[in-house]
């Protein structure tokens, strides 16, 4: 398994080095690094040269990009534009941010979802079977910012003018009270429920959809006929040999999505003014502030990459029977 996770990672290089190529020619394609300086009325075009120059704008692109290559393999990820402060702590703070509130997100939803997806194949066909169908159609139907507005409007509105309360019970915007500080567990929590719901309710529905299906196919095979004509009970055999096999699309599916958060959560986000990577985007792209989409997209590349492989390894936790070459 250590050979094929480190071939793997060798073969991950040109991929990113391929990722590196496309993302620097299309962010330099759609920003303009100068559109900041050009909108003062004040800036003469000896300012914009000096800029330039200072940039190194007016070197190839095939130079440009070896430079900011050679800067990122080296760990310098460069200045913000926008801020003049330095990429990697604006980038660091938006990371952990977005980690807190997808990770919580996706294992409270991992859990619940494999739970109802494993009762509702057990019990195919039942009455909970068909109302958790129901329900995860709905959720996986619900759009996500709708969502997030109308638990806005409920616990930040409604519900403090229905129990007269001095606040909201959770907060519905950004990650820390102002003025608050070091760190502080509840109100972290008090601002994390409310997104975190929102990314867990269409997360519960693919989980459960994917598990169910799943045990359905694997409760047929003969390996667990046999286990059932041995005397072991159901829920033996369900827990100690249908579920492992199970979970093995399931955890694709979880692998992906840890993956993919570490590239920000834009709606969610941004309905709730969360400070994590997805605003970060947004708004560098906005300001044509090249030098953190570089990162960024690079960043995120790596985590689908790396995510990806900590899947693969898993299906040979899951199912013995798996042997990698």
């Amino acid at each position: 398994m250590i050979a094929y996770a480190v071939r793997r990672l060798l073969f991950s290089i040109p991929v990113l080095f391929v990722l590196s190529v496309v993302s620097f020619v299309a962010t330099r394609s759609v920003s303009s690094p100068e559109a900041g300086i050009r909108s003062n009325p004040r800036v003469t075009a000896d300012d914009i040269q000096r800029y330039r120059e200072q940039l190194g704008l007016d070197d190839s692109a095939t130079v440009q990009y070896l430079r900011w290559l050679g800067n990122i393999v080296r760990g310098d990820l460069g200045t913000s534009l926008v801020s003049n402060r330095e990429v990697w702590p604006i980038l660091g703070r938006a990371l952990w941010n977005t980690a807190v509130l997808g990770i919580t997100a996706i294992l409270f939803s991992f859990a619940i979802g494999v739970a109802i997806g494993t009762i509702s194949a057990v019990r195919r066909g039942s009455a909970f079977d068909y109302g958790t169908t129901g329900l995860a159609f709905f959720g996986l139907s619900m759009p996500n910012f709708w969502f997030a507005i109308m638990l806005q409007l409920f616990f930040g509105v409604y519900l403090v003018d229905w129990l007269a309360l001095d606040g909201p019970i959770f907060f519905t915007a950004g990650a820390r009270s102002p003025g608050t500080t070091g760190f502080d567990l509840i109100d972290r929590l008090r601002h994390l429920v409310l997104p975190a719901l929102v990314l867990a309710v269409q997360l519960i529905a693919v989980y459960s959809r994917y598990m169910r299906a799943s045990l359905i196919e694997v409760m047929g095979t003969d390996y667990i006929r046999t286990a059932k004509a041995s005397g072991a009970t159901e829920r033996h055999v369900v827990t100690h040999h249908a579920m492992r096999n199970a979970m093995i699309p399931v955890t694709t599916q979880l692998a992906g999505d840890i993956g993919a958060i570490f590239g920000g959560l834009v709606i969610t986000e941004t309905v709730f003014q969360w400070p994590g990577m997805g605003p970060l985007f947004l708004d560098a792209m906005q300001n044509g502030d090249y030098q953190v989409i570089l990162p960024w997209l690079m960043i995120t590349a790596f985590a689908v990459v790396l995510f990806n492989l900590v899947a693969d390894l898993l299906y040979g936790v899951l199912d013995p029977r798996i042997r990698y070459a």
